[in-house]
């Protein structure tokens, strides 16, 4: 019994050494009713729990794994900044597009298409039924996000149709404050970031849609400097549950 405690002990140090190596940070922004950051009333910047449509997808995929992981929102930048560059950090919901495609270990999808479209209060009378009418509105957009630079690949410019906002409840307010005449939305969200603000989804009027040649489902995506072991733990936890 004695020479079988070293071999015992070594197996205890390596399952110690991987589980510590197994810790997963995941990062997302406040996007309901897909992800929701639970605000605390007297510090917006405090942690509290992450909940959303999407979210509990994350919580199903992850726990059939051994990874220790911890859920926290940002603004989307400061995501996908911490993503790209960062080993063992996991973002969602984020579209695989080409450009992103190199960087990332991809899992999708994790929720089905939503489409984006532009929105304007319907007493305004900007037409926002195609990119070339829109060159004469003043659009709110979300910094560094994947409508953002749709924009500017199609030669909005920044500072003349485009304002750049860090949230997007910020572009809400701006629209309703009429500081900008449309912004860029899912219908879903449109319509809960209007709660309290004495509007409705039926003030508005939906124009031309965003990504139409692209897939927009919800992707999660794994940061490619991961270890190998997080890379092969995410995998097999993701396959289990598309599997279910």
């Amino acid at each position: 019994m004695l020479k079988f405690i070293p071999s015992l002990l070594t197996l205890f140090f390596i399952s110690s050494i991987q589980a510590k190596e197994l810790t997963l940070e995941v990062v997302s922004e406040h996007w309901p009713p897909f992800i929701i950051q639970n605000f605390d009333n007297k510090n917006e910047t405090s942690a509290q729990k992450i909940s959303g449509i999407v979210t509990e997808k994350i919580h199903h995929i992850l726990s059939t794994s051994e990874i220790n992981y911890t859920i926290k929102t940002y603004p989307w930048a400061r995501s996908y900044y911490l993503a790209l560059n960062k080993p063992n950090v996991l973002i969602y919901s984020i579209y695989k597009t080409e450009q992103r495609t190199p960087f990332f270990e991809w899992f999708c999808p994790v929720h089905q298409k939503t489409p984006i479209n532009i929105y304007k209060l319907k007493s305004n009378k900007s037409d926002i039924s195609s990119l070339s009418t829109l060159g004469n509105s003043i659009i709110g957009v979300l910094r560094s996000d994947n409508s953002h630079s749709y924009m500017l690949k199609h030669d909005f410019l920044e500072g003349e149709n485009l304002i750049v906002s860090s949230s997007e409840e910020n572009n809400i307010r701006n629209l309703l404050n009429q500081r900008i005449d449309a912004v860029i939305q899912s219908k879903e969200s449109l319509i809960y970031r209007l709660q309290n603000t004495g509007f409705t989804i039926d003030d508005f009027e939906a124009g031309f849609e965003l990504h139409q040649n692209n897939n927009t489902a919800h992707c999660m995506a794994l940061s490619k400097s991961s270890s190998p072991e997080m890379i092969a733990a995410v995998k097999h936890a993701f396959t289990l549950w598309l599997n279910k």
